[in-house]
C-alpha cells in the first residue's frame, strides 16, 4: 500500500510509507512523519519544536476490502 492509498482510505496524511508486514489477519504498515513544523494543539501556535523520540505507536485504521453491500 502507498502513501497515497493510504490517505485516501484511511485519511492518514502527514507521514512517509516505509514498509507492510503480513500476519494471519492483520497488517502492521510502518510510517514515519514527514512534519517540519506542527501547531500546538491547545493555542494552535505554530512556534513549537519537534523532538524526535523514536517511538512507535498503534493505530487502529478503519476495514478495507470487507464492505457488506
Amino acid at each position: 500500500m502507498t502513501t497515497s492509498s493510504l490517505h485516501h482510505t484511511q485519511g492518514i496524511r502527514g507521514y512517509k510509507y516505509q514498509k507492510t508486514e503480513r500476519t494471519a489477519d492483520c497488517e502492521i504498515y510502518y510510517l514515519h512523519s514527514t512534519a517540519k513544523q506542527l501547531a500546538c494543539p491547545q493555542c494552535r501556535s505554530r512556534h513549537t519544536s519537534i523532538i524526535e523520540t523514536g517511538r512507535t505507536r498503534d493505530i487502529r485504521g478503519l476495514c478495507i476490502g470487507f464492505k457488506k453491500r
